[in-house]
């Protein structure tokens, strides 16, 4: 049987890569459509921007959360991003110019940067004892279904009812992946609470190795 922890993180990133899988097939022809002198150079420099501050910010979060106690700085940061990331479509809907696209892809990265280190975390901490390779296969197949169907499924509804209601539907998928991950405050627990259970050791054998990376795709 597969854990709460797992499952709600699971679930949690079905919703969001649903969500954020509504959009990447209509992203581009927004930003065509709807900045003002957009071109091709501005959808790939708003690409740019996201990575930018994704790579800059990745680095130093994951190692102030090595450093701080237990897992419940890992959570915090990871609901926190999920719910700024979640906002993101909302802001699309006030974009005029370039630079406001290349401003919200920039947060949008250093959201990212916060939820993703964090999530891996958590998800690595609280995998079941032998059954390490099934629960990553259980995220693989979550987020392929994901995207698998909601790719299509955007640009039907960007085609029927247009992009404010598919950024609006992306907002409100985001929030309610990000209301999933609440329940799990509990599990996250902080240093003494961790060693009293004597699962230090474990947390940080797990911490040590290498484990299989999460399939990102929200960008």
């Amino acid at each position: 049987m597969v854990n709460r922890v797992v499952k709600h993180l699971v679930l949690s990133d079905f919703l969001l890569n649903f969500a954020f899988g509504l959009l990447a097939p209509i992203f581009a022809i927004f930003i065509l459509k709807n900045i003002e002198s957009s071109s091709l150079r501005v959808v790939g420099l708003a690409t740019t921007f996201y990575w930018i501050a994704r790579t800059l910010a990745t680095v130093p979060l994951s190692k102030f959360i090595d450093r701080t106690d237990g897992e419940r700085d890992e959570f915090y940061f990871m609901v926190t991003g999920t719910f700024i990331m979640s906002s993101i479509p909302l802001f699309f809907l006030l974009a005029k110019e370039p630079w406001h696209i290349y401003l919200i892809q920039f947060i949008s990265g250093l959201s990212a940067s916060m939820a993703v280190p964090s999530w891996r975390i958590l998800f690595t901490d609280h995998l079941d004892h032998g059954s390490t390779g099934y629960e990553w296969s259980l995220e693989d197949i979550a987020i392929g279904t994901s995207v698998g169907i909601s790719a299509y499924l955007g640009s039907l509804l960007a085609d029927k009812f247009g992009f404010p209601v598919v950024f609006i539907f992306v907002s409100m998928l985001g929030y309610l992946g990000t209301m999933i991950l609440i329940p799990i405050s509990r599990d996250a627990k902080n240093l003494k609470q961790i060693k009293r259970e004597h699962r230090l050791e474990i947390i940080q054998r797990r911490r040590k190795k290498n484990p299989p990376a999460k399939v990102d795709v929200l960008k």
